[in-house]
């Protein structure tokens, strides 16, 4: 009996022993990435902080023929409704970099251009294109499409964060009521008859935008909604998620337009305000 527990005190204590080591490799563990945390947070927020700097040294002087951002969007991103220029403080970094990318990028030929058949089908010209392939997105603007061909990868990139983190309190514009109405019947319910979503539905209830997708409503000039849904009926915008807006916007009318831009600028909305 005396053989048998010594037996037994001895695997206690290898046990045990067993135990304590492991706990304190896995006290070494977690004291180590504690540490990495600790040493990586400060450089990633400093690099954060510089590309913000970067960015807002480069929206309020503008460098070499690229001009102030300032000049268009207003000093605090704020946007213009008298030139149709849209707000930029508080949008996704990832929308407004996006946004920035198909400003630059060249329309993609991706359909097939086929002359009328002659009568002799084998000398008829015809020129093939890929069918299969979805274009990134495009957008066009006379002012934006020259300027950010001038943007590097990194100015993009730092743009993006500095708009992103700056403050905004939109100012609720009065209007009629029956305009009012008709616009928050568009934004809430949409046109389900015609298979038409709301608004919100996208777009985020209020209109608050929803991720790096879709982009806040509210807040943004009415003329500059307007001029947008007008691009996609005319097919000068075509970098909308999966083709929903194409396919929405042919199905509003000119006072559609107006009733649902002018209930998004109805509409308290505040983003990065404490």
């Amino acid at each position: 009996m005396r053989l048998s527990d010594n037996i037994k005190c001895s695997l206690v204590s290898w046990i045990t022993k067993i135990s304590i080591w492991k706990f304190f490799l896995l006290l070494l563990a977690v004291s180590f990435v504690i540490f990495l945390v600790q040493s990586v947070l400060p450089v990633f927020s400093d690099s954060h902080d510089l590309h913000r700097l970067a960015g807002e040294e480069l929206a309020l002087n503008g460098r070499g023929k690229i001009p102030s951002c300032v000049s268009c969007h207003g000093l605090q991103g704020q946007g213009d409704a008298k030139i149709a220029s849209p707000r930029l403080a508080g949008l996704h970094p990832s929308y407004i970099k996006k946004q920035l990318e198909d400003y630059a990028r060249d329309p993609l030929k991706t359909r097939a251009f086929v002359e009328p058949i002659a009568r002799d089908y084998v000398k008829t010209p015809r020129t093939y294109g890929d069918l299969t392939v979805f274009t990134p997105g495009t957008r066009y603007d006379p002012k934006m499409n020259g300027l950010a061909k001038l943007l590097s990868a990194e100015d993009r990139h730092n743009l993006a964060i500095y708009y992103s983190k700056l403050a905004f309190v939109a100012s609720p514009k009065a209007y009629d009521f029956e305009t009012l109405e008709r616009g928050e019947d568009l934004a809430l319910r949409g046109k389900p008859e015609y298979g038409l979503p709301s608004c919100d539905s996208c777009h985020g209830p209020g209109g608050q935008g929803f991720g790096a997708i879709f982009p806040p409503l509210a807040g943004q000039p009415v003329t500059y909604i307007i001029a947008q849904i007008n691009k996609w009926q005319a097919g000068k915008r075509d970098n909308d998620h999966l083709a929903l807006m194409r396919n929405i916007a042919d199905q509003l009318t000119d006072g559609d337009k107006v009733n649902v831009a002018a209930y998004y600028d109805n509409l308290s909305y505040s983003v990065n305000s404490e």
